[in-house]
């Protein structure tokens, strides 16, 4: 917005005399003028904090950012318009490789109609394909908590076989959780074989948790959701000859980001980790209740 400097000299016409002929008073002009560089402010203030945090969260999306910068003075519509504008939009990939292979072994569906109200009732549990170097794959195993939403146990592998994918990220999963959680506890897949083969079934056993299947792609929605979060906004080694070594070092620094770092809608957009600790404050008739409808 142009400035008028007040320069007698320069014009007859006095600055009262101008503001009147544009409709406005002195004051209004003013007003105006900085809620116009408060704006501008506000809007280089979110444009930085929504670079800081894409440093870590490379590909955060700007509802997402919103929920972290929440700038005084500017809503959700008017930040995510600015940032798509600045170049934040994220490129969604879709994932096309077959990481499912039903296995002879197959459980029961327990989770139609089931409600949980509580960490350690659900875990689910997915095996999908991450893409390194050339024509090459990883294969990561996540275990999440359905309720806090809180991976609790991961592998990542060159193989899909059950001794380097599933088994080790349940025994993770598994350590610090008493007797009577594991009794109540609902370990949800698909029906890969490697859920179903005789080292998981021995470790159902050993542990006595309750092993659950779905047979369709909607029947382990949380976990197909969990898969994608974690490929299209941390997960990026496409065209990258990595380690296995190397690439377990980053997937557990973006398995920390998502527990600690990232909100989420559904806990009223506090990070995992956060919720968790947030439910020790809680009764149980202070819990909302979740229920499963897949």
């Amino acid at each position: 917005m142009a400035r008028f400097r007040e320069d007698k000299s320069s014009h007859s016409y006095k600055m009262n005399d101008l503001y009147a002929m544009i409709g406005i008073t002195k004051q209004a002009f003013y007003k105006r003028l900085a809620r116009s560089k408060a704006q501008e402010a506000t809007k280089r203030y979110v444009i930085a904090m929504a670079s800081e945090l894409r440093k870590d969260h490379t590909k955060m999306g700007c509802r997402k950012l919103y929920d972290e910068i929440r700038p005084k003075g500017m809503g959700r519509d008017r930040v995510e318009a600015l940032l798509l504008n600045e170049g934040f939009r994220v490129p969604r990939k879709r994932s096309y490789r077959r990481t499912t292979y039903a296995g002879g072994y197959r459980y029961e569906n327990l989770l139609s109609g089931k409600m949980l109200n509580d960490r350690h009732q659900l875990w689910v549990s997915d095996i999908t394909y991450i893409p390194v170097g050339y024509k090459q794959f990883y294969y990561l195993t996540l275990i999440q908590d359905v309720y806090s939403k809180v991976i609790k146990g991961w592998s990542l592998s060159k193989t899909m076989e059950t001794e380097e994918t599933v088994l080790p990220s349940l025994k993770d999963a598994l350590k610090g959780l008493s007797e009577n959680e594991r009794k109540q506890l609902v370990f949800h897949s698909d029906r890969g074989s490697q859920y179903g083969s005789k080292e998981m079934r021995r470790l159902y056993d050993i542990f006595k948790i309750n092993p659950s299947m779905g047979g369709k792609a909607w029947e382990n929605a949380h976990a197909e959701s969990l898969n994608g979060v974690l490929k299209n906004e941390y997960i990026n080694f496409d065209n990258i000859n990595i380690s296995l070594t190397q690439a377990r070092s980053l997937m557990d620094k973006w398995i920390y980001l998502y527990n600690y770092e990232r909100p989420h809608g559904s806990l009223k957009n506090m990070k995992p980790m956060e919720f968790e600790k947030h439910l020790k404050s809680l009764s149980v008739k202070q819990r909302e209740t979740l229920e499963i409808k897949y």
